[in-house]
This record gives structure tokens, sequence and C-alpha cells, in this order.
């Protein structure tokens, strides 16, 4: 008989990988943000509390879970093999479509960002549905970057027409922006859940009841609202 899954588990590190740049999801030099806090906490409500957090790209990530290095993925954009197991939903991002108000652009769907310069945030064409990506070719000029931070600094610069990234990291750079600019936001895109990834299916079931479990006991909702 196999050990219970916190026996398993409590002697050696669960290994996390990040992506550093996804404030308020993910804030590195705290170890802390919303999404992050999550993970943790559904694993602590399962004994699991030996947690060790690695930063670094979405695909260097990927490749990490596959060969074992890591154990839990934040987001997976790449086709998933075999041996690959989702959660369910940690939580949701609305990803949306920002521009400056003065520009007093009509943008309700992919096909109104044609002709714009557009700006996505690393692998956003992975990410968003297929249309955007068959899209891409129709934009004036398209551009993804690492730094989402840079995102809103462009725009407010008036250098593109149009940002593409999930709405609370935006709010969360444009907060702290000296020289902010009043903007449409446009949610053109669904909400898109985001589960987290696994690479032993005990452990992803094992976090699952630690997630249902944060909900009952309503330490999910005060993460989602920042009261932790």
């Amino acid at each position: 008989m196999s050990p219970p899954v916190s026996a398993a588990w409590q002697k050696q590190p669960i290994v996390i990988a990040a992506s550093a740049t996804i404030p308020p999801y993910v804030i590195e030099k705290k170890d802390t943000g919303i999404q992050l806090n999550i993970i943790k906490a559904a694993l602590i409500e399962q004994g699991l509390d030996n947690i060790v957090v690695i930063y670094m790209s979405n695909k260097r990530a990927e490749q990490q879970l596959h060969s074992g290095n890591v154990d839990i993925l934040l987001n997976y954009a790449g086709k998933r093999g075999a041996g690959i197991y989702p959660s369910q939903p940690v939580l949701s991002y609305k990803n949306v479509a920002v521009s400056l108000k003065k520009r007093n652009f009509t943008i309700e769907t992919i096909n109104e960002l044609n002709n714009k310069s557009v700006l996505g945030f690393q692998n956003a064409t992975a990410y968003l549905p297929p249309p955007f990506a068959k899209g891409v070719a129709q934009f004036a000029s398209y551009e993804e970057v690492v730094n989402q931070r840079a995102q809103v600094d462009r725009l407010m610069k008036d250098w593109v027409d149009v940002i593409i990234l999930d709405e609370r990291i935006f709010h969360y750079y444009n907060n702290d922006y000296a020289h902010s600019l009043p903007v449409n936001i446009h949610p053109i895109f669904p909400k898109a859940p985001r589960p987290a990834y696994f690479n032993n299916a005990v452990l992803q079931k094992t976090f699952d009841k630690g997630l249902l479990s944060i909900k009952a006991k309503g330490k999910y909702q005060q993460i989602m609202s920042g009261n932790h």
C-alpha cells in the first residue's frame, strides 16, 4: 500500500514553478500574489507545507514540469502531453484590450483590432482564443513582451494603439504609473479559467481537495479580496 500523499511529499519540498512578471497573481519579491497564495493555501490545507517557489519563463517551466524537476506549474501555454494533470480552476483571468480614451476606438470584437498596432503579453497567441492568433496578420503591427509594465508604458506614451493583457494586471501597473491617462477597457475575450498543472495525478487530486476545502472555509474568498 502506498503511503498517504501527505507522508509521501512531506519528506521533500513541493516545487512550484511560476513566472515572476504577473502581479497581482504572482509577486516574486515577496513570494506572494493571489494565484500563488491560493495554491499554497490549498496544499497547506492538505498538510503539505514544505513548499518552494522558483521563478522562470513559461517555456522553461513547462520543460521542467515534463522532466519532473518541478511539481506544479501555474500557467501552461503549450499542448499538454501525457502525464500532465490540470487541477480544478484556481481562478479566472480576464484578458481585455485597452486603448487610450482620447483615441475613441470602438473595439467590440477581435476583428476591430485590424489595422491597429497591438502589443500583447508573452505567448498571448497561445493563451487567447484561436481567432486572435488568426487575426494577427490583419493588425498594423503585433509584438509580444515579457514585461507587462512595458505594455502600460508604451500605451501611455501613445507608442501603440492597443495593449492586450489581463485586467487585474493592467490595473496593478496602471495604479503605479506616474503619468497615467484615461483609458477604455474593451472586454473582447471570454474569462479564462486557470488551473494549476501537475505531473502527478495523486498530488493533483490532493490539491483539488484542498482547494475545495479552502473555498468552503472562506479562506479562498479572503485571498481573492486581499484580506489574508
